[in-house]
């Protein structure tokens, strides 16, 4: 049935309106925290690249970034579902739901994984070619942005991750699900009638 994307409140304080193709989004999730340097190192890594940077520092005040190029946007928290549907490229830590909801919108992927089953989905990401993926201790501004330039500018990358996107969105989501179980619990009182 595909991922369980489901809404998440909207945030009116956002300034949609401000920002600039290409868009370039980064959000290592809440659980891990990936400090002030590593979010810096990222902001100034794609900084060249897009026409806005968003960063979404999670349990890192913004301010802790210091002095960011003007082009980034640093935000504890943001409205991801809706920053996806406008970006071009997400930096993540790979976690389950952040890469089911980047993918559910054709975005490609730049996975750094913390932890937990992060390289897993890290690893299939790449298999399907939807993204590439860097450990997190090879994480340096040359990398990201190498990487990301290539996430950006070879058209297989969104193909495939817009390919995934089409996949999901047929795969019938909630609903389906929904038919599913109802079709079983139909199935298993006409068993018990016989």
């Amino acid at each position: 049935v595909g991922p369980g994307v489901g809404a998440r409140p909207s945030d009116p304080t956002f300034p949609f309106g401000t920002l600039r193709p290409p868009v370039l989004y980064v959000s290592l999730g809440t659980v891990f925290d990936a400090g002030p340097s590593v979010l810096r190192s990222l902001a100034a890594a794609l900084a060249p690249l897009g026409g806005t940077v968003v960063v979404a520092t999670g349990r890192t005040d913004p301010a802790a970034l210091g002095t960011l190029p003007d082009n980034v946007l640093a935000r504890r928290f943001v409205p991801q579902p809706e920053l996806l549907e406008r970006a071009e490229l997400f930096v993540t830590h790979g976690g389950m739901n952040s890469v089911n909801e980047a993918l559910y919108a054709g975005v490609p992927v730049l996975v750094v994984p913390q932890g937990a089953d992060q390289p897993q989905v890290a690893r299939r990401v790449t298999e399907l070619g939807a993204g590439l993926t860097v450990r997190p201790e090879a994480v340096t501004e040359a990398a990201v942005h190498a990487l990301a330039r290539r996430l950006l500018t070879e058209h297989r990358f969104r193909e495939a991750a817009a390919a995934l996107r089409t996949a999901q969105r047929q795969a019938g989501g909630h609903l389906r699900a929904a038919d599913e179980i109802e079709a079983l619990l139909h199935r298993a009182r006409g068993k018990r009638e016989h």
